[in-house]
C-alpha cells in the first residue's frame, strides 16, 4: 500500500502536536488511495477546511492527492533518512518527533527526534 504525507501549516504561529494521537508537523498515512488516506487522517485528528485556523496564515491541514509513495517519504526522501534539522535549519518540535507514520496495521512510528548533544 502507498504512503501519503500531510504537512502541517504553521497556522497562527504554532504547530499542533499530540504524541498520543501521532500528530506532529508531518503525518504520513499508509492507505489504499488518496480518499482512504484523507479519511484515515481525519480519524487520527487532522481536519480539512480550516475551521478555527488563522485567517491570514491559511488552513492548518490540506487533503492529499496523487498516488502516494512506495515507502514513507518526505519531500521524496525516505523518512528514516530525512534530516529535519538540516531540511529547514530548524527543529519545530523540541521534545518529540517531527513526523509520525501511521501504518495500515495500526502501528505508529515517530521520526525526527531531537539530536543528542555530544558532550
Amino acid at each position: 500500500m502507498p504512503f501519503f504525507d500531510f504537512r502541517q501549516n504553521n497556522s497562527g504561529g504554532s504547530f499542533d502536536f499530540d504524541a498520543d494521537a501521532g500528530i506532529s508537523v508531518v503525518v504520513i498515512v499508509e492507505a489504499e488511495n488518496e480518499d482512504d488516506a484523507n479519511e484515515r487522517a481525519e480519524s487520527i485528528g487532522l481536519y480539512f477546511g480550516g475551521y478555527g485556523d488563522c485567517s491570514c496564515c491559511g488552513d492548518r491541514w490540506y487533503e492529499v492527492y496523487g498516488s502516494g509513495d512506495k515507502v514513507p517519504s518526505y519531500y521524496g526522501e525516505p523518512i528514516q533518512d530525512y534530516d529535519f534539522e538540516a531540511g529547514f535549519g530548524y527543529k519545530w518540535i523540541k521534545d518529540g518527533p517531527e513526523a509520525y507514520v501511521h501504518f495500515a496495521d495500526g502501528k505508529i512510528q515517530g521520526y525526527g527526534l531531537p539530536k543528542k548533544q555530544l558532550g
